[in-house]
């Protein structure tokens, strides 16, 4: 990765050790312009592939879904909110080991309606289905956080990042002033990470069911799929579910 001076917020900084008895010192910070093209490679390397949503739409097996998929992040990410962790041995950023990516939901959100590729119109059906099932349930509710994702490289899983990721969520919406922040956790290890950080469960649906409705095969699913969520208990817009 290029180097760069940009000055850009840095989150936390902690250490790690690994199962050898190195340490690692990281951090998390915001990614500064020069990484950005690296920080959509990564989604697409991890995230498009191992994530359950994205697994069950099948997205990585049709390289033109893919191509689409990388055209459609081009444009959504640039109205996301995106920090990375990396090594904290240098001010500059070198691999990126880890992706956190909220969105300030305000409107209705992209369908998916226009998309070409089969698979990529499935990926927002299943979202779509999801936002649908809570819907009542937040439908009052404006200017919140919605996870967008949340993938670490897979030499660094077990180190505790997701739940530096999580923490940081909370952080934003104290400091903006957001009522709250919540995401659809599809991994045992995401709900771990947000259980750590006291995240209350708002709604949950069995992967069999969810699939059903959307007539995809959920592969190596927790037990249930969870829309779980944050508060922030000083914010003027108040939210009482």
């Amino acid at each position: 990765m290029s180097s760069n001076k940009e000055p850009c917020r840095v989150w936390r900084r902690f250490e790690r050790k690994r199962k050898d008895g190195s340490v690692l010192k990281l951090r998390i910070q915001d990614p500064p312009s020069s990484a950005q093209d690296h920080v959509k490679d990564f989604i697409a390397k991890y995230f498009l592939t191992e994530e359950t949503f994205q697994k069950a739409a099948g997205i990585s097996s049709n390289p033109e879904a893919v191509e689409e998929y990388r055209g459609i992040l081009e444009v959504v990410i640039k109205l996301w909110t995106v920090v990375i962790c990396c090594y904290d041995d240098s001010e500059e950023v070198g691999d990126i080991l880890g992706v956190s990516i909220v969105e300030l939901v305000e409107d209705d959100s992209f369908d998916g309606q226009q998309l070409q590729m089969v698979e990529n119109r499935k990926l927002f059906q299943i979202v779509g289905e999801c936002e649908n099932l809570v819907k009542p349930l937040i439908k009052d509710l404006k200017g919140y956080h919605s996870g967008r994702g949340i993938t670490v490289h897979p030499d660094c899983r077990g180190l505790g990042i997701a739940t530096e990721f999580v923490k940081i969520r909370r952080q934003m919406i104290n400091e903006q002033n957001i009522p709250m922040s919540c995401a659809w956790m599809t991994s045992y290890g995401s709900q771990k990470a947000a259980e750590k950080d006291n995240w209350e469960t708002l709604f949950e649906i069995a992967p069999e069911e969810l699939g059903q409705k959307c007539d995809v095969v959920f592969i190596d699913p927790p037990k249930t799929f969870k829309l779980m969520f944050v508060r922030n208990p000083n914010s003027t817009n108040q939210w009482s579910n």
